[in-house]
């Protein structure tokens, strides 16, 4: 039987992905850029989870979680242990993958609570109408093909295409010139480029139930000293008893 990790809820700093999504007045109706900003961490928070053996139990956006109000920090209530087999683990982190994306398609198109995964294989061109121009090419290819490539991966290659093209545009235009393509980066005309695709210094702490690094504070901060003083011991010990013989 797999082994489920279910993270502790804390009312005061968290809030679901449905209130943060649905709710009105003081967070407003979410825009296109919000939702892909969230999208984007959510799928890193996936990516770190799967990183160390587990994969979500459910993507209901009642079970999903965004701490401090932050699109960053993205908590997923209950994860389950992978098995050690490669092709199983490929497989669950495909399903994963691909149930991501039909919560973000449902969630872009207002279908969520009456979305079927057989209908919006069938017709996606129907939903793609809803969906960001430039990322329907990801989703199409999740949904009809299958393709378990992660969102924030497609996203950040997409993005250095987008920015090599610019720059060659900007060298057929002024040879080349170099203070032209700073003036693209400094006001915003560039492409902000997204090295960390896994999000690793919020996902440590949100994910520590399962990433090891409790077991190693402890270590760190109780063992290893405690190791240090005893071999301390030893050597004054052993000291002491060559300055008696």
């Amino acid at each position: 039987m797999a082994k489920v990790v279910n993270f502790k809820n804390d009312a005061d700093n968290e809030i679901s992905l449905y209130e943060w999504t649905y709710r009105l007045g003081e967070f407003g109706n979410r825009s296109e850029d919000e939702l892909k900003e969230l999208f984007l961490n959510m799928d890193k928070a996936m990516k770190y989870v799967h990183t160390h053996g587990y994969c979500i139990k459910s993507f209901s956006p009642l079970e999903i979680q965004i701490l401090n109000n932050s699109p960053k920090q993205i908590k997923f209530n209950t994860v389950l242990e992978m098995p050690n087999d490669a092709t199983i683990k490929n497989q669950l982190q495909k399903e994963d993958v691909f149930n991501s994306t039909c919560l973000q398609i449902g969630i872009y198109t207002n279908t969520l609570k009456y979305l079927d995964v057989n209908y919006l294989k069938e017709h996606f061109e129907d939903f793609a109408k809803s969906l960001p121009a430039n990322d329907i090419p990801y989703y199409r290819g999740v949904i009809e093909r299958g393709a378990g490539v992660y969102f924030c991966e497609y996203v950040n290659e997409q993005r250095k295409r987008d920015l090599e093209q610019l720059n060659k545009e900007i060298d057929a235009l002024d040879g080349g010139n170099s203070n032209a393509k700073q003036y693209v980066k400094t006001n915003g005309l560039g492409y902000k480029m997204d090295d960390n695709l896994t999000n690793d210094a919020i996902n440590d702490n949100i994910y520590r139930q399962i990433n090891g690094l409790k077991d190693a504070a402890f270590i760190n901060y109780f063992i290893i000293p405690m190791i240090i003083f005893i071999m301390g011991i030893a050597l004054i010990l052993v000291f002491l008893m060559t300055k008696m013989s």
